[in-house]
């Protein structure tokens, strides 16, 4: 090898081991994505995860991260997207109902499931009047029933979660774990799960008629089903609540 060849090599050996480490740690990371690995908060690396979410109504939007945009086809359509382990944000939106916000971090190859809740904002139903032979039987239970407490609580339909009043506040169980949903200045005259879910619950406190989920995690959606002046309400279906505001008696769906 000509000597002017080797005092090139000599003097450039860095740069072609620079050169060499840099090649070797694009490979290595480009095999590690393609393998569905990325980097976490913490910056260690952790494997794609996913969400998956059952959405009831068609032409439903859902905004991931507050930009990519998807739009549901048909009903109760389950969507799973990857996502890598890190925090992350789905809003979703239809036309007519309150939006849905999620905050969330996917752990390292699991799957996280979602469930939206979709709440009219113009609430619907029709006016039960004197003359419905079940006015009186809807009207009394109504105003006899009384809301569930510590000693005699509500359970879920699946029986995984009970709900109860205690001072004014809304308190929940799951499992072992005992949750102080809200606890509201004004007075809570009624509580009950919305429609057959276990994770979220109605109650009726000063004009309105609320929807709350039991967990606070990554902001816990709270929304008005109903809103009047002093409305009661009791719920016998998983689709509509009976509601008693002043003199006037509904059924509202939900």
């Amino acid at each position: 090898m000509p000597e002017n060849a080797k005092v090139h090599i000599l003097e450039n050996k860095k740069w072609y081991g620079l050169v060499t480490v840099v090649l070797v740690l694009l490979i290595v990371s480009i095999s590690l994505y393609e393998m569905g690995y990325r980097f976490k908060g913490d910056l260690t690396l952790g494997k794609l995860g996913q969400l998956s979410m059952s959405i009831s109504l068609p032409l439903t939007s859902i905004f991931i991260d507050q930009s990519e945009k998807i739009t549901t086809t048909k009903d109760n359509e389950t969507i799973t997207l990857p996502f890598s382990p890190t925090k992350h944000s789905v809003i979703i939106s239809h036309d007519g109902y309150f939006p849905w916000k999620k905050d969330f971090v996917i752990e390292s190859n699991k799957t996280l499931n979602l469930f939206p809740i979709f709440v009219s904002q113009n609430a619907t139903g029709e006016i039960i009047t004197k003359n419905d032979p079940d006015y009186l039987r809807i009207r009394n239970g109504l105003v006899t029933v009384p809301s569930p407490d510590k000693l005699t609580p509500l359970f879920s339909v699946d029986k995984s979660a009970s709900i109860w009043l205690e001072d004014n506040a809304v308190m929940a169980k799951i499992g072992d774990k005992i949750i102080n949903v809200i606890q509201p200045d004004t007075i809570v005259r009624n509580l009950s799960f919305y429609k057959d879910r276990s994770d979220v619950v109605m109650f009726s406190t000063l004009g309105s008629v609320f929807v709350i989920e039991i967990d606070e995690k990554g902001n816990q959606n709270f929304m008005p089903v109903y809103r009047g002046q002093k409305p009661l309400f009791m719920k016998t279906d998983s689709s509509f609540i009976y509601v008693l505001d002043g003199e006037v008696l509904m059924q509202v769906v939900i």
